[in-house]
C-alpha cells in the first residue's frame, strides 16, 4: 500500500504555467497524492482555473485565500495537509513523472527524515541547464545533513526539490513576510533529521526569468531581511553547534557579497550597505582564515572592507566577462 503524499501547490497569478504544472503532478508514476492548489488571492483566472482542474481528479483540493505570500500559502497548504510524505511545487515549474516515484523510494528504503534530487533550470525559449545530474545517492546522517545544506555544493537550498516527512514538520511552518523562506524552513528541520539521503538525478524543472517572479524582482527590504537572517544562522551554530559556524559564514558572506553588490549605489539602503562592510570588515581575519571559503570568497571580502569603489569597478568588468555579479 502506497503511502500518501501531500503536494502543495502555492499559486498567484500564473495562470499561463499553471495548467502545466499540476499536470505534470496529476501524470506523477506515484498515484496515491494529495494534490493541495492554494490560490493566494489571484487577480487573473488562476483561481478559476485550480477548479477546473479539481473537476477532473478528485486527488485535487483547492484552498482560496486572501494575499499573503509564498510563505502563507504554503503554510495553508500545510495546516489542512494529511498525507504520510509533504512535498511542494511552485506553480510556474513543473517536475518529471517519476519525481515522487524516486523521492519516496529513497525515504523509505534509506529510513530518511528527508529525500532530495537535484534539478535543471528550464528558461522559456526552451534552454535547459541541469544543476547536477547523474546516478549518484548520496545518505547524510546526523549534523552532516546540515553540513551538507549550509555549503550547498550539493543539497540545493530549496524545499520545492525535497520530501519530508510529515512527522519532522509537525508544527513547524514557514517565516511570513521574508524573501528566500526556503532557508529558515529547512534549517531549522535539518537540525532534527536524523538521515537525509540525497539523489543526483535532476527530476524538478525550475522555471527561470518569469516576468513578475519574485526572483526577478528589485531588491527590497523583504529580500534585505532574508539575508541577514543569516547572521542568525551563524550565531545559533557558534552557540549550538560549533563544527558547522565556518559553514554557516562562508554562507552569510556569500550572502552579503551579494547584497553589497546589489544595493551598493542606493541611497535608500545605504545604512545596509554600511553594515554589510561592517560585517565583512570585523569579521576579515575569520574569513581569510575559513578553510571552506574559496580563494575568489576571500578576495572579494578583502576587496569590500578596504577598498569598496575598487571593488565595485573590479565586479562591473568581472560581470561584463562573466556575465553575472554571483560569486
Amino acid at each position: 500500500m502506497q503511502r500518501k503524499v501531500s503536494v502543495i501547490v502555492p499559486i498567484y497569478n500564473v495562470e499561463p504555467y499553471l495548467k502545466k504544472c499540476v499536470d505534470s503532478i496529476i501524470n506523477q508514476s506515484y498515484t496515491n497524492l494529495e494534490i493541495i492548489l492554494v490560490d493566494d488571492g489571484s487577480t487573473d483566472s488562476s483561481g478559476l482555473l485550480c477548479e477546473e482542474l479539481a473537476k477532473n481528479d478528485d486527488r485535487i483540493t483547492v484552498v482560496h485565500k486572501n494575499n499573503g505570500g509564498l510563505s502563507d500559502a504554503r503554510n495553508a497548504g500545510l495546516d489542512i495537509s494529511t498525507g504520510d510524505y509533504i512535498g511542494f511545487v511552485d506553480s510556474d515549474d513543473y517536475i518529471d513523472s517519476d519525481f515522487f516515484e524516486i523521492l519516496v523510494k529513497n525515504i523509505e528504503e534509506y529510513n530518511a527524515d528527508v529525500s532530495c534530487c537535484r534539478y535543471t533550470n528550464v528558461w522559456e525559449n526552451g534552454r535547459k541547464e541541469p544543476i547536477g545530474n547523474d546516478d549518484s545517492l548520496s545518505v547524510y546522517e546526523g549534523k552532516v545533513a546540515l553540513k551538507e545544506y549550509l555549503y550547498a555544493k550539493t543539497m540545493d537550498p530549496f524545499v520545492w526539490n525535497k520530501l519530508f516527512k510529515a512527522s519532522i514538520i509537525e508544527n513547524h511552518r514557514f517565516i511570513k513576510g521574508i524573501q528566500g523562506e526556503d532557508n529558515p524552513f529547512c534549517i531549522e528541520l535539518f537540525k532534527k533529521t536524523d538521515k537525509v539521503v540525497l539523489a543526483g538525478k535532476s527530476k524538478y524543472n525550475y522555471l527561470q526569468e518569469r516576468t513578475g517572479a519574485i526572483t526577478n524582482s528589485n531588491i527590497n527590504q523583504k529580500g534585505i531581511d532574508s539575508v541577514f537572517y543569516w547572521d542568525k544562522v551563524r550565531r545559533d551554530c557558534h552557540t549550538n553547534i560549533p563544527e558547522l559556524e565556518k559553514y554557516a559564514l562562508r554562507r552569510q558572506v556569500l550572502f552579503y557579497i551579494g547584497l553589497f553588490n546589489d544595493i551598493y549605489n542606493s541611497q535608500e539602503f545605504k545604512k545596509c550597505t554600511e553594515e554589510v562592510r561592517m560585517f565583512i570588515k570585523i569579521h576579515l581575519n575569520e574569513i581569510r582564515n575559513n578553510d571552506v571559503c574559496e580563494k575568489i570568497i576571500k578576495t572579494a571580502s578583502s576587496m569590500i572592507a578596504r577598498t569598496p569603489h575598487l571593488y565595485i569597478v573590479v565586479m562591473k568588468v568581472y560581470k561584463k566577462i562573466v556575465g553575472r555579479t554571483k560569486l
